[in-house]
């Protein structure tokens, strides 16, 4: 089964072409981007990682997008264009958090416990818990200092972890910024997810807390007229 990948949760827009069958799921290619924005960049990403497999869109038969937490308006993006690519091929749909896709990399390189960590913004953060590749906890939106104690020995990947090094470091083990563990990538939403279809109305943003723009137009005065 030919699966196309593709998240836009994080500044970063990644994108995979994989091969997966009962025993086995293989990354044929991927593109990950942050030099523009998921609305300049995804399609151009979809296309090169195509072309770098070899194959055609039409061969598709499965299409897998991160729907969050994160950057609202890159998920909105991702979702949007799922859904369309899907409507043009026929191909099945399917969901995975973009938290499972961050943690997926550091399970498979054997640590046992992993706190998937992005940055909210407004001063806090996205996160979930993961052991021996299952999540054991909801995905939670707090500040960086109310995230509770839990095992010590956990890593912390994602850049939520490196933002808030400091506060975090007492949580448990945090690799250095510059670790691929810290990146959300197309290939960990392969590696996550049990790629079972769903209906398009089931491809939904993650969104824990409400849109920014919301919120902006709350604390707009003349937002109320």
């Amino acid at each position: 089964m030919l699966i196309l990948a593709l998240d836009a949760s994080t500044p970063v827009t990644t994108v995979a072409l994989a091969q997966a069958d009962e025993n086995e799921r293989q990354i044929l290619a991927e593109v990950t981007t942050a030099a523009r924005g998921a609305s300049e960049a995804l399609l151009p990403a979809v296309h090169a990682v195509l072309e770098l497999a070899g194959e055609d869109l039409a061969s598709v038969e499965r299409i897998l997008v991160g729907v969050g937490p994160g950057t609202f308006t890159g998920i909105r993006i991702a979702a949007a264009t799922t859904r369309s690519l899907a409507l043009g091929t026929g191909a099945d749909l399917c969901t995975v958090s973009t938290l499972d896709a961050l943690a997926a990399p550091a399970l498979r390189a054997g640590f046992s416990e992993v706190l998937a960590v992005i940055d909210a913004r407004r001063k806090q953060i996205f996160v979930r818990a993961f052991s021996n590749e299952a999540s054991i906890g909801e995905i939670l939106c707090l500040r960086p200092e109310d995230l509770p104690t839990g095992a010590t020995d956990a890593v912390l990947v994602g850049d939520g972890a490196t933002h808030y090094r400091e506060t975090l470091a007492h949580i448990g083990r945090i690799p250095p910024n510059d670790s691929p563990l810290h990146r959300v990538t197309a290939s960990g939403l392969v590696m996550s997810a049990d790629l079972s279809p769903v209906d398009v109305e089931e491809v939904v943003p993650i969104y824990v807390r409400e849109p920014d723009a919301e919120v902006r137009r709350d604390l707009n005065p003349w937002s109320q007229r």
